[in-house]
C-alpha cells in the first residue's frame, strides 16, 4: 500500500519542558504595568486575609463540635445509668460541614420482642396439644 496517507508525518513542535499553570501566571504577572501589579497585589493580599479568616472559623467550628460531642457522650452515659429508654438527636457544625448524630437506647423493644416470642411459643404449644 503506497498510499500518500501512509507517509509518516513530522512531529509537532513541542517544548522540552511542558508549560505549567505557574509558568502562565508568572508570565502574566511579568507583563503587568505598575498600576496593574499594585491592584493584583492588593487583591492577592485580600484573598490571603480572607483565607486566613476562613481557616480560623473552621478551626473554631471544629473545636466547638468536638466539645459538644464530648458533652453529648457524657450526657448519654448519664442517661444510661439513670434512665431506661432515651433517644438523643444532635447536629454539629464542623469545619467541613454538618454532622448529625443519633443515640438511642430502648429496653422496651427488647421486652416487647421477648413477650411476643413467649406468646408465639405458647400458641404453638397450645396448637400441638390440642391436636393430640
Amino acid at each position: 500500500m503506497n498510499d500518500e496517507n501512509d507517509e509518516l508525518l513530522p512531529p509537532q513542535k513541542q517544548s522540552l519542558f511542558p508549560v505549567t499553570a505557574e509558568d502562565i501566571v508568572d508570565n502574566a504577572l511579568q507583563s503587568l504595568d505598575e498600576q496593574q501589579a499594585r491592584e493584583v497585589t492588593k487583591k492577592a493580599a485580600d484573598e490571603i486575609v480572607r483565607l486566613a479568616v476562613e481557616k480560623r472559623k473552621a478551626e473554631y467550628r471544629s473545636d466547638r463540635a468536638q466539645d459538644e460531642m464530648r458533652n453529648l457522650i457524657h450526657n448519654a452515659n448519664l442517661l444510661d445509668e439513670k434512665v431506661g429508654d432515651y433517644k438523643i438527636n444532635s447536629t454539629f457544625e464542623t469545619a467541613t460541614g454538618t454532622t448529625s448524630v443519633e443515640i438511642k437506647k430502648s429496653k422496651t423493644n427488647f421486652v416487647l420482642i421477648v413477650i411476643g416470642l413467649a406468646v408465639f411459643v405458647a400458641l404453638v404449644l397450645l396448637l400441638v396439644l390440642t391436636r393430640l
